[in-house]
């Protein structure tokens, strides 16, 4: 599903400043000076060419606009350059037509002063130079089309009536006023929204629109129409509706540019623009025009108001169910859809399926990579699941890494079926980051909803799922069933009952030996967590330990155990006459407390052990964390020894193994349970055990449970080993008993 583009409701239909660096030139004031002077003086003079403005009357004065505009568009500091070339171009122009000096400058400081009153008011009155919202465009049609020419019709028809002579003030003052006005207001928007975002229509519908306006205006005015009826202006006004409707502002000014330009024309030359033949004509078609090009302007900022506020709904309610990134559903929109699927607003409710995708290890690509990589992953995988269901089913993204897919109308193996085609196709090879290239993993967890089945059920039901493939070993398929609703219920009741467990001391530590293979000594004790529930009695770590995290009491699990674990080591160095060194195993979520090295540092000092008879145990996954090199560095400082535990379950170690400071290396059980059975195997574990001991670090293997496999490790140069063959896990007080004074461990194969 592609991301929607729609257009943010913060952009209203305004215009972009002009460039910068165009202003800032050396020579600014030049060029504005000679462009404003040939624009003034081709606008003045064309007016020029249909009729004389101070003997006839001017229809529009289009420079008025001109003027306005440049004085809007650009910086104070350029003004004077503006007026500069207003001027000139004004009296220059009538001193040529052979008016007198006077009026001639008279009619320039109108031409000045008219445009400047109105770009002063309106920006300082304003909050922007657009001409939007509908204030902004009411303001303009104040102070710009109706103070200023009023103030510059004044200036001007005084310098006609008292310089030009045979003149009378209300034949000159309102065609100066409004032609003034016209002037303004249909240059000033044409220039004002030239870098407006407009209203994209098709080409075909512009072109009809501009020639129905030319052909209508040609009837109007220049078809043999009978004085007597008079000419129907009116038939032009749909024209200006439909620019205002479809074109928005930039569209209905050019629009009014043209007609405007074209019936005053037409005018002109034709018998006469209105239905009387006094010289009042004239001003009743500007006036016409004046209130026609307003209302269609004003209409079209109106309509675009509309239009910006729907959108910035649509927006709205767009991002309120959709994911910013993908594009794709969120969890609201997710649950609604799967709200009406299962029946609960629907009178027909279907049997759905619900699948909870996880791209695997995508912390790590965040990590190594960088986020930007990652979202690349995410907008990627997104696609690829869209591509590979069907076309109504729905997909979604609810979390950083997790994608739903809300499949109706399926049994459960067409479901598993559609689930497994998923992981395929997210499988293919990525290229991210230009040339790093990744095979990404999903895995799936399913659950089924029958009709009338609560949403929130599914969703938990796949979620479990989920979490079981990748206890599976992730890029599987796992299905929610008895079995497994079971284990969520189990789970549940652990994590309600933990904190109690917590605080009322029912979290008691075993421990099992590591042994020295050279010697037969006891090289150290590592500490396991057991529950004593009063209902469910014992509960092991791989019951209990995924709940502590996932309810955020890690830490104090492990201070815990940390304290038991080394107020035990007192008591067995009261009897044994020696400290046994001893190992705790640490969250990955510990790493990223900063409280966690002063907590370690806190605990050896109210025990006084030595740091150095302390080993914290950490699993590759821990390792990935962008964080944990500062802590274990940190940890290191105190005296602390490290060991990577669980080594070759994960995926990464190999590439960071050598950028953390381990002292030791634990081989996974995995790979010591086919030592002498597998064909093999004994290549992998010499291979771990030399490229440990290159890097400094001692190598424990875990499982170890035959004596030929004990046989082989001793072969192999692995340092120290546990497993049941030495001895199961045992309570504190039994490690004395099996411990020699000499340190030697006297359990189950002492004599090995």
């Amino acid at each position: 599903m592609p991301v929607t583009s729609l257009r943010s409701p913060q952009q209203p239909l305004g215009c972009e400043p002009l460039p910068a660096t165009a202003l800032t030139r050396r020579g600014a004031g030049a060029v504005v000076f000679v462009s404003v002077l040939v624009g003034y003086l081709v606008a003045a003079q064309g007016v020029f060419l249909l009729r004389d403005p101070v003997v006839t009357g001017a229809a529009l004065w289009p420079a008025a606009g001109l003027t306005v505009a440049a004085l809007l568009l650009l910086p104070g500091r350029l003004w004077p350059w503006v007026l500069a070339a207003v001027a000139v171009a004004e009296t220059g122009g009538d001193l040529a037509h052979g008016y007198p000096v006077g009026a001639s400058l008279g009619w320039g400081l109108a031409n000045c002063v008219e445009p400047l009153l109105g770009a002063t008011l309106f920006r300082r009155i304003g909050s922007r130079r657009t001409l939007t919202p509908v204030h902004q465009l009411l303001l303009f049609l104040a102070v710009a089309v109706l103070a200023a020419p009023a103030v510059g019709a004044t200036i001007g028809t005084a310098a006609s009536v008292v310089l030009v002579g045979d003149l009378t003030w209300w034949e000159v003052w309102p065609e100066y006023a409004v032609g003034d006005a016209l002037g303004v207001l249909i240059v000033a928007p044409v220039l004002l929204t030239a870098r407006c975002r407009g209203v994209r229509r098709s080409a075909t519908e512009a072109i009809a629109l501009g020639a129905g306006a030319v052909l209508g205006s040609v009837l109007v005015f220049d078809a043999p129409w009978s004085e007597s009826s008079g000419r129907p202006v009116f038939l032009i006004v749909p024209f200006f509706m439909w620019a205002a409707l479809r074109f928005g502002v930039r569209g209905s000014a050019w629009l009014s540019l043209l007609l405007t330009l074209a019936v005053n024309a037409l005018a002109t030359f034709a018998a006469q623009p209105v239905p009387t033949a006094s010289d009042d004509g004239l001003t009743v078609l500007q006036l016409f025009f004046a209130v026609t090009v307003s209302s269609a302007l004003l209409l079209a900022v109106v309509v675009g108001e509309l239009t910006d506020r729907r959108d910035a709904e649509r927006v709205l309610r767009h991002e309120a169910t959709h994911d910013h990134l993908t594009g794709l559903p969120n969890r609201a929109q997710l649950r609604a859809d799967m709200d009406a699927a299962l029946g609960v607003d629907a009178a027909d409710p279907s049997r759905v399926a619900l699948l909870v995708c996880d791209i695997d290890h995508l912390k790590t690509v965040n990590d190594t990579i960088g986020h930007a990589a990652g979202d690349d992953l995410i907008v990627e995988v997104g696609r690829r699941i869209r591509d590979s269901v069907r076309d109504g089913d729905v997909v979604g993204r609810i979390s950083g890494d997790e994608f739903v897919v809300v499949l109706t109308d399926v049994d459960e193996d067409a479901a598993a079926s559609l689930a497994r085609r998923v992981i395929g196709a997210v499988a293919p090879a990525v290229t991210l980051d230009e040339h790093r290239e990744i095979r990404p993993s999903m895995s799936v967890g399913l659950a089924m909803g029958a009709p009338g089945a609560a949403t929130d059920d599914v969703f938990n039901g796949a979620d479990a799922a989920l979490l079981e493939a990748k206890r599976l070993g992730r890029g599987r398929v796992a299905h929610f069933d008895a079995g497994l609703r079971d284990r969520v219920v189990e789970r549940r009741q652990i994590e309600r009952d933990l904190p109690a467990a917590l605080d009322r001391g029912q979290i008691s530590c075993v421990f099992q030996p590591e042994v020295e293979l050279a010697t037969g000594a006891l090289f150290g004790l590592e500490a396991l967590a057991r529950w004593n529930h009063p209902a469910s009695g014992l509960i092991g770590p791989d019951r209990f330990v995924p709940a502590v995290e996932a309810t955020g009491y890690a830490g104090r699990l492990f201070e815990t155990v940390l304290d038991q674990t080394l107020t035990a080591q007192q008591r067995w160095a009261t009897v044994l006459g020696h400290l046994p060194p001893v190992a705790v195993n640490v969250s990955p979520l510990q790493l990223r407390d900063p409280r966690f090295p002063p907590t370690v540092a806190a605990a050896l000092a109210r025990s006084g052990a030595p740091a150095g008879t302390l080993w914290l145990e950490l699993t590759e996954t821990a390792a990935v964390d962008p964080g944990a090199l500062d802590a274990l560095t940190e940890l290191r400082a105190l005296g602390v020894r490290l060991a990577l535990d669980d080594f070759g379950a994960g995926w990464s170690s190999m590439s960071r193994l050598a950028q953390f400071p381990w002292d030791l290396l634990k081989l996974d059980r995995s790979f010591i349970s086919p030592l002498g059975k597998a064909a093999g195997s004994e290549h992998v574990v010499r291979a771990m055990i030399e490229m440990a001991h290159a890097l400094g670090m001692l190598t424990v293997a875990e499982g170890v449970e035959t004596p030929a496999q004990l046989e082989v490790l001793t072969g192999l140069g692995c340092d120290v080993a546990q497993g049941y063959l030495f001895s199961r896990p045992v309570p504190a007080a039994q490690v004395p008993r099996l411990t020699t004074s000499a340190g030697s461990w006297a359990g189950a194969a002492a004599g090995a």
